[in-house]
């Protein structure tokens, strides 16, 4: 492992230039269009022509912009930056084990979203069944006799 970890190294010192194009650039013209696309939503959200008779529906949030619009582009942006890696990967042998905590990151990022997605639906489920159940026992409740149980004759 420390000479797959040695030759990753010798490849990107021997082809600095090589790993400039196919890393940092890439990612560094994501950040300038992330940054791009934050200066627009600014713009139009944040600094917007906003009166009282047409007010910002989204005066709540973040920045006063749309409701997951940061954590849409931290997700965006994390993906872009692995598969990024992925991709020089494929071609430098050694090279996952230089990333691989961020790989971990990653990982996690996806099973704590799909986890709170998984979450949110079963507990809005949950919510809907016992609103169900709790109208059906009304309505039974309502239904039923309640001298039944003085009865001399009822068994229990």
């Amino acid at each position: 492992m420390g000479n797959q970890n040695m030759d990753a190294i010798k490849f990107f010192a021997e082809n600095y230039n090589q790993f400039i194009w196919q890393v940092f650039a890439p990612i560094g013209i994501w950040l300038l269009i992330v940054l791009v696309f934050f200066i627009m939503l600014l713009k139009k959200y944040t600094f917007g022509n906003w009166s009282k008779d047409n007010p910002n529906p989204y005066v709540g949030e973040t920045f006063d912009m749309p409701r997951g619009v940061f954590r849409g582009t931290l997700t965006l942006s994390l993906l872009f930056i692995v598969v990024v890696l992925e991709l020089v990967t494929v071609r430098i042998i050694g090279f996952e084990d230089q990333i691989h905590e961020l790989m971990v990151a990653f990982q996690m990022m996806i099973a704590f979203y799909f986890g709170s997605k998984v979450m949110h639906h079963m507990t809005s489920t949950d919510r809907k069944k016992t609103e169900v159940i709790s109208e059906n026992t009304n309505f039974l409740q309502q239904n039923v006799q309640s001298d039944e149980f003085g009865d001399d004759t009822a068994a229990g």
